[in-house]
């Protein structure tokens, strides 16, 4: 058993983190294509977690514990009206969102154990299947890590 948060339970926290949020109406997480084939029947706004590449565990001189960093996109996005001042609001909206949940994590009951940092936001604008506006965060969560061989599965 690791002595770190999972990555299943990161991912369930964002979960419950969107599922909390007022605003927030789905979350989806995985790959890129998975994101484009979720956006048909959702409703909207979505948040959406894509694992990029990480560091992972970057292990103190004993090979025994250190921090460990997963860096993934984090999408929030709505479906606009018609007018350019829908896209205005709706922008605005989505990159208040992005901050909301970042505030669960660093504010709320897990600051203790873990926290993201920001890297970058990029804008979204008819982005996959449907025209979506929005935007794209580049986060990283923050952890510190030990490995364990107490708990090594092997064979008898």
């Amino acid at each position: 058993m690791s002595d770190f948060p999972t990555y299943s339970y990161i991912v369930e926290q964002f979960r419950a983190a969107c599922a909390a949020h007022l605003a927030i109406n789905e979350f989806g997480e995985g790959s890129i294509d998975r994101l484009d084939s979720l956006t048909q029947n959702v409703k909207y706004p979505l948040a959406f977690l894509r694992p990029i590449q990480s560091n992972g565990i970057t292990l103190n001189q004993n090979g025994v514990s250190g921090a460990r960093t997963l860096n993934f996109e984090f999408y929030m996005m709505d479906v606009p009206q018609l007018t350019d001042v829908d896209v205005l609001q709706l922008q605005s909206n989505c990159e208040i969102y992005l901050y909301d949940i970042i505030a669960y994590f660093n504010l709320g009951s897990y600051q203790q154990e873990e926290f993201i940092t920001l890297n970058s936001i990029s804008p979204l604008y008819e982005a996959f299947n449907d025209r979506v506006a929005g935007w794209m965060a580049n986060i990283t969560i923050n952890t510190q890590a030990t490995l364990d061989f107490c708990n090594f599965p092997k064979l008898p």
